[in-house]
């Protein structure tokens, strides 16, 4: 891999943030919110292939990355050797950020053996969900997303009807890989999930930046800055809540979720489009209040809540234009 991949490689898998310290820093790849994972025929386990920074690093030459790498298996039976093509299953959300219930979102991204993402596949890929026991819940299927955007990933809806730690067996053509994923109780996680009351807050407006500046980073500014998150709960709107910095994450990842909602808002005069910076300053070194209310840990992220100030879903680290409008058409009815 060239330095210019390795760039894009870190870049990309740099999403998800994490606390570094009690200083309110937060350091980017210190989580494993974002893994590769590849599939064991035999054992069904999975094999995690790395967290956010050992893949990078092992990306980038560095054999002190602390990455694991195993071939995916073969659905024709074919168990040769790896030449480091084979599929890897690349998770785009933190662990554990899933609770018990039906639908449960997840996204992923189609990857060689070796980490590199795939910038091209099929419509759809063919899922199977295993539960924490190893016994199979059924066929699922992902649906490629890529709408303005500049990389594609796979959402599949999901039901978990109990805490642990479940399989994602994926296939794509005559290659299958497993990744696994955390399933907990509903209020077990720090922030708000499906079926929690969304907390009011008032989040930085341009007239009131309560502290942050700029209130806004993307250039030129978004507007949904004019009203603040406790003012639209009050009025029991229908709210799309983005948490998102767009000046310090260009990626094809997180860069553009800003824009994707943007591009969308005007035909969805109902609801009441939101969105807070993730960090209080321009050097990106405090994180802004709107995060601590939240006790988030990662971002991107979008809430839809309801006319009643319930959650209704939660969109973590990635979306396009069409998954965006299918969850804003659904929010509406």
């Amino acid at each position: 891999m060239d330095a210019e991949e390795c760039e894009t490689t870190l870049a990309i898998l740099c999403t998800t943030l994490r606390r570094s310290g009690g200083q309110n820093a937060w350091q980017c790849g210190q989580t494993a919110g974002m893994v590769v994972s590849a599939s064991s025929p035999v054992s069904r386990r999975t094999l995690l292939v790395g967290a956010v920074a050992g893949l990078a690093l092992a990306a980038c030459g560095d054999d002190d990355g602390g990455v694991a790498t195993a071939p995916s298996s073969k659905s024709d039976g074919d168990d040769g050797p790896d030449d480091g093509k084979g599929l890897a299953l690349v998770r785009f959300f933190d662990d554990p950020s899933t609770i018990i219930g039906n639908s449960r979102r997840l996204v992923f991204g189609l990857a060689q053996a070796d980490g590199t993402l795939r910038e091209e596949g099929p419509d759809t890929v063919n899922g199977e969900l295993i539960d924490p026991t190893g016994a199979s819940l059924g066929a699922v299927v992902g649906t490629r997303r890529a709408k303005d955007l500049s990389r594609q990933y796979y959402q599949f809806r999901v039901d978990v009807p109990a805490e642990g730690i479940y399989t994602l067996r994926v296939t794509s053509g005559s290659e299958t890989a497993d990744s696994s994923f955390t399933v907990v109780a509903p209020g077990a996680l720090a922030f708000p999930s499906p079926g929690d009351p969304m907390e009011p807050f008032d989040t930085p407006t341009m007239a009131d930046p309560r502290g942050v500046d700029p209130v806004c980073t993307r250039d030129p500014v978004c507007s949904f800055h004019d009203r603040t998150l406790a003012e639209l709960l009050e009025e029991r709107a229908l709210i799309a809540y983005l948490v998102g910095t767009p000046a310090h994450c260009q990626t094809g990842v997180c860069g553009p979720m800003l824009d994707v909602m943007l591009s969308v808002s005007d035909q969805y005069p109902t609801i009441a489009f939101l969105h807070a910076e993730v960090f209080a300053d321009n050097a990106a070194t405090k994180v802004a209040p709107a995060v601590e209310a939240l006790g988030l840990s990662f971002e991107p992220v979008l809430y839809l809540v309801g006319g009643d100030g319930v959650v209704v879903d939660r969109l973590d680290v990635i979306f396009d234009a069409t998954e965006l409008a299918e969850q804003l058409d659904a929010l509406v009815v």
